[in-house]
C-alpha cells in the first residue's frame, strides 16, 4: 500500500512540476515580443516633420457637430483641434503639437482622438457639409 501511495504521489508531484514549466514557458512565449525600449522598426521612425501649413483665411476651428473635435477648413491639408492640441496628417505619419507654428511631434494612432483613429485622415475635411467647407 504504500508503495501505491508513493508511485501516486510521484505522479501528481510532476504533472505539477510539469504545469509549472508549461506556464513558464507559455508566459515567456507570451510576453515576449512585448518589451519595451530597444531599436524602433524603420516603420516607426519618422525623418523629417511637416512644412508649415498654409491658410486661405485667417485660421478659424469649425466644431464638427455632436463632438469636441475642431477642424480647420482654411489650411492647405486636414488640421484638427481638441483640448489644447493640435493634429495633422502628412507624408503617411500623424503629428501633434500645442501650436498651430508646431513644434510638430510623430505620434501613434492611438494617441488621436478617438473620431479620428478609425477613419481615413482627410475624412471630416471632404465630408463635411459642402456650405461649411471651404471653396476648392
Amino acid at each position: 500500500m504504500h508503495r501505491i501511495l508513493c508511485l501516486r504521489r510521484d505522479r501528481v508531484n510532476s504533472l505539477l512540476t510539469a504545469r509549472i514549466w508549461g506556464a513558464a514557458i507559455f508566459c515567456l512565449f507570451l510576453f515576449s515580443g512585448c518589451q519595451t525600449g530597444g531599436v524602433p522598426s524603420p516603420a516607426d521612425q519618422v525623418d523629417e516633420t511637416p512644412t508649415p501649413i498654409h491658410f486661405d483665411a485667417q485660421p478659424v476651428p469649425t466644431l464638427l457637430p455632436r463632438t469636441n473635435l475642431y477642424l480647420f477648413f482654411q489650411s492647405d491639408r486636414p488640421l484638427y483641434y481638441r483640448e489644447g492640441e493640435y493634429f495633422q496628417y502628412w507624408h503617411s505619419h500623424w503629428f501633434a503639437s500645442d501650436d498651430l507654428r508646431g513644434p510638430w511631434n510623430p505620434i501613434k494612432t492611438f494617441q488621436l482622438p478617438d473620431l479620428l483613429q478609425s477613419v481615413p485622415p482627410d475624412y471630416y475635411y471632404d465630408n463635411f457639409p459642402y456650405k461649411l467647407r471651404k471653396e476648392k
